[in-house]
């Protein structure tokens, strides 16, 4: 499902309020639900970088220095029992050129480091890495965000036809909010998250429970140095 369809899903969910929505609004809100899906289950990507010896090496190609986070280092690749180093032994350093990896201990030129790190989730024309599980969820927390908008519009307008009679009635711009918490709250529990919390507190990223060579990982501590 590319964006054309995301933006199906938000639609259907603010259908009510469909004109009152643009379509620049509603890509905007799907780009903060991407965003925002992001840091919660960021993409898992695997690179293999060529160290140019010593304790540096290059950044992957993918890298996104704004966003992307270490899960982990390899090397060697494929050593038996796996030989990892965590984020924790690894510094990201700003050097003129950009960014580079620091770490604790030399890597003899030439050879191979597999980088296991995060990177955004891509919604576009063509492309849509968000898993199918997750695309309502996604669809929800944009939709919450175009409630969100309604309601801050409607928070200054006074409906004159409510009565005395009527004066526990929600107005447009509670209803609107309520809507919007409870597309959140959607959000979060179709991703098993918490929904009482308000931002993320990290990312989550979900490693094969196999080795390279099909193995346990948990049948397999890091090497000790």
């Amino acid at each position: 499902m590319a964006l054309q369809d995301l933006q199906t899903l938000v639609d259907r969910m603010v259908r009510a309020d469909a004109s009152s929505v643009t379509t620049g609004d509603r890509d905007e809100a799907i780009r903060a639900a991407v965003a925002r899906y992001s840091k919660d289950r960021p993409r898992l990507k695997v690179e293999d970088v060529a160290a140019a010896g010593g304790i540096f090496l290059a950044l992957p190609q993918g890298w996104d220095g704004e966003v992307s986070a270490l899960v982990e280092l390899e090397h060697p690749i494929d050593a038996d029992p796996p030989s990892r180093i965590t984020p924790a032994e690894v510094a990201v350093e700003a050097i003129p050129s950009g960014q580079r990896f620091r770490l604790p201990r030399s890597i003899t030129a030439g050879q191979q480091v597999r980088v296991r790190y995060t990177v955004p989730h891509v919604v576009d024309a063509d492309t849509d890495t968000v898993p199918a599980a997750d695309r309502e969820a996604v669809a929800a927390y944009a939709g919450a965000h175009l409630l969100d908008q309604l309601a801050a519009e409607k928070s200054g307008d006074i409906d004159s036809s409510i009565g005395a009679a009527n004066i526990n009635r929600a107005t447009p711009a509670q209803e609107y909010a309520a809507r919007a918490k409870d597309l959140r709250r959607r959000y979060m529990t179709g991703l098993g998250l918490n929904p009482d919390r308000v931002a993320p507190a990290g990312a989550v990223v979900s490693l094969p429970s196999s080795d390279s060579l099909g193995r346990t990982r948990l049948l397999h501590p890091r090497r000790p140095r």
